[in-house]
This record gives structure tokens, C-alpha cells and sequence, in this order.
């Protein structure tokens, strides 16, 4: 897809962060944008700040763990904009881990699995057979994670294995819509190269009561990059960070070339990975992955 101009996408977690900044890059490019997500005062905000712009753009709330808010989503889509040719499963959260896997609570999965691997899910059900019905040119692009694609870091076992079935879900659906000769291709994008500067470490604010933290477990020290910086700086590492626009312009340029692997190049990251391959290939010790 080489010209997006009078497009229709829809983007998940659009309120903010990396999904905000590829709404705007796609209206700035001609691209009818629904942003979706469940905060519902800073989606309207977010995407009022793109309306003032003269961008083409709607907003609709949606819970992507929910399949019946995500297929509402896709029926008020067709009928109130038409068919849609992007879509972006952004959505996603990090829950505050500190324990081992064996102290973790059940809540604290259901409820990142929900967002990070059902709400994948959910979004390719709910819009993938639109999509194959009105036969033009779309694309599928699921927000992904090296901390679970990749490597696994042992600090958020939660987090990383849902990423990691995101990852398994993404090249079966390429790989099936190949087999089909669909029309509808799929990419898998890697925010980064480095931390990026979203909401993602306060997505506590965002979760359900009914699957609320355990009161007794221990307050997590990082609620922001902020925190995040000032932690690795205590340990005399210097991280360095990327903006959720400079995501959505490597994202957008690796859409229009075709490319399915959406990831910049991170060598420390990409030398971790490969210490896990050689071991799995050579059958050796499973190292402990340095990627700061």
C-alpha cells in the first residue's frame, strides 16, 4: 500500500502515545482515521487536537477485550464511514510486576492477556472478513513487543509472554491470509528502537475493578519513562528513549515498502536475540538477556 490518501483506518489505543502519533502521521497523509480506546476524556481530547488541525478524523470508545464492543465497533465503522483498509491493534497494557511467576494472581494475567492478546484477537476478528469482502488493498498491523517476540526478561513474565503469543498470532495470520491469496496483507510493528515515551507504565489506571491488583502485593516503583530513566540512571546505566512520532514515521515508510518485520535496529537488543538462538541451536545454557 504506496498512497494512503483516502484510506480508512482505525486504530486502537488511539488516545495516546504511539497509537495518537499514527493517527496523525495517517490524516496528515490523507487517511480517514477512527480512533478507539477506552479512556474515553482523552480520546475525545486527542482527537479534538487533530480535528483543530482540519484532519479527517472520528472517535468511537471501544474495549478491545470485549468481542462485542470491538465487532459494534466494526458495524458502526461500515455503516457511519465506510470500509476500512487499516487497521492498527495498538491497545495494549503493562501490569505492575514485581513478584515471581509463582506469586503472580490470576487477575494480573486475565486482565493483560485480555488487552495485549485477546484484543488482538478481537480486533482480527471483528474487521479481517470486512475487510476480505470488499477486496481492495488493507493491512492488518499488530503492535508487538521485543520482551516476548524475541527475548523473554525474567522482571515481567506476564507482559513478555503475552507479547509472545502476539508474535505467534501475527505471522499465522500472515501466513494464512498468503495461503488464501487475500487481499489483506499483515506487519508486525516493534515500537522503538529505544523506551518510548508513552502511558504505558500508569496503564494501572485503566484497569477494571473487577480485575483489580491485589491490594497486598508491593507498590511498583516506575509509573512513568520518568521513573524508568531515573532508576537506570541510579544504576549508572544511561537509557535512551523514542518518541511516539518517530515511531509512527518508520512505521508508516515500512508499510508503504511492503515490509512485514516493522523494527528497528537496536544491536544490543539483536545481540541478546541471538545469544538465545545459538542456544537453542546449539542446544546450550539459556543466557540471561542484556539488552540495556
Amino acid at each position: 500500500m504506496k498512497d494512503f490518501n483516502g484510506k480508512l483506518a482505525v486504530v486502537t489505543g488511539g488516545a495516546s502515545g504511539v497509537g495518537f502519533a499514527i493517527s496523525e502521521a495517517l490524516a496528515k497523509e490523507g487517511v480517514k482515521v477512527i480512533l478507539t480506546d477506552i479512556e474515553q476524556d482523552s480520546l475525545e481530547s486527542s482527537t479534538a487536537l487533530l480535528t483543530e488541525q482540519s484532519l479527517n478524523v472520528a472517535c468511537k470508545v471501544a474495549d478491545v477485550s470485549s468481542i462485542d464492543s470491538m465487532h459494534d465497533l466494526a458495524s458502526w465503522c461500515q455503516s457511519e464511514h465506510g470500509s476500512v483498509h487499516l487497521l492498527f491493534n495498538n491497545a495494549g497494557v503493562a501490569p505492575a510486576e514485581l513478584l515471581p511467576i509463582w506469586d503472580t494472581k490470576p487477575n494480573d494475567w486475565e486482565w493483560a492477556y485480555g488487552v495485549n492478546v485477546m484484543g488482538v484477537l478481537h480486533g482480527i476478528q471483528a474487521f479481517v472478513p470486512g475487510m476480505l469482502a470488499h477486496g481492495e488493498d488493507s493491512r492488518v498491523i499488530n503492535t508487538c513487543s521485543g520482551n516476548g517476540a524475541f527475548v523473554n526478561l525474567p522482571s515481567t513474565p506476564i507482559y513478555t509472554s503475552s507479547k509472545a503469543s502476539v508474535s505467534s498470532i501475527t505471522e499465522v495470520l500472515k501466513l494464512q491470509l498468503e495461503q488464501a491469496e487475500a487481499n489483506v496483507k499483515v506487519s508486525i510493528l516493534f515500537p522503538g528502537p529505544h523506551t518510548v515515551r508513552t502511558k504505558l507504565f500508569s496503564a494501572e489506571r485503566n484497569r477494571p475493578e473487577e480485575l483489580a491488583r491485589d491490594p497486598n502485593a508491593p507498590e511498583h516503583p516506575i509509573s512513568s519513562v520518568e521513573d524508568m530513566l531515573e532508576m537506570m540512571s541510579s544504576m549508572g546505566i544511561e537509557m535512551e528513549t523514542t518518541e511516539p512520532e518517530e515511531v509512527a514515521s518508520f512505521c508508516l515508510k515500512q508499510i508503504k515498502e511492503g515490509k512485514y518485520w516493522i523494527n528497528p535496529i537496536n544491536e544490543k537488543s539483536e545481540q541478546a536475540f541471538k545469544d538465545r538462538v545459538d542456544s537453542i541451536i546449539n542446544r546450550s545454557d539459556l543466557p540471561n538477556p542484556n539488552i540495556f
